[in-house]
């Protein structure tokens, strides 16, 4: 009962970090250009793609029966606030930032299922070897 107990907890803080981490997206992709949180010594891009990635891992995290809607919000949602920033005055919307978005939350997808995937082999095999 321990283990489900601890499992619920690591969902809630995935759900309040993947939460999290979709406003900060959205804030920092519609707000004026000097407005824009940054990241020491990291290139646009390259945080474009972590923001994605946290996001879409911690939240695939939370709700592990959900990926295939994570991914279609993720795609959705990378093209829609791009296009949202023609309203912007100081901002300009790119495909190429669009495609970073979505490479990185396709790649925190991939890295949460590689994860389950090895996992439950492992407790697999430490279930197999337990002596009854």
């Amino acid at each position: 009962m321990r283990f489900f107990e601890s499992e619920l907890s690591v969902r809630r803080w995935a759900a309040l970090i993947g939460w999290s981490a979709v406003a900060l997206v959205v804030f920092a992709t519609l707000s004026p250009i000097g407005a824009r949180p940054h990241l020491a010594h990291m290139g646009p891009q390259l945080e474009r793609f972590i923001a994605y990635l946290v996001a879409a891992a911690a939240l695939a995290t939370a709700y592990p029966s959900r990926k295939g809607a994570i991914l279609v919000c993720i795609v959705a949602g990378a093209a829609g606030l791009e296009i949202a920033q023609h309203f912007e005055a100081s901002r300009h919307a790119r495909a190429l930032d669009a495609l970073v978005k979505i490479m990185g939350g396709v790649s925190g997808l991939a890295v949460v299922s590689l994860c389950e995937r090895l996992w439950s082999k492992r407790v697999a095999l430490a279930v197999a070897r337990r002596p009854d």
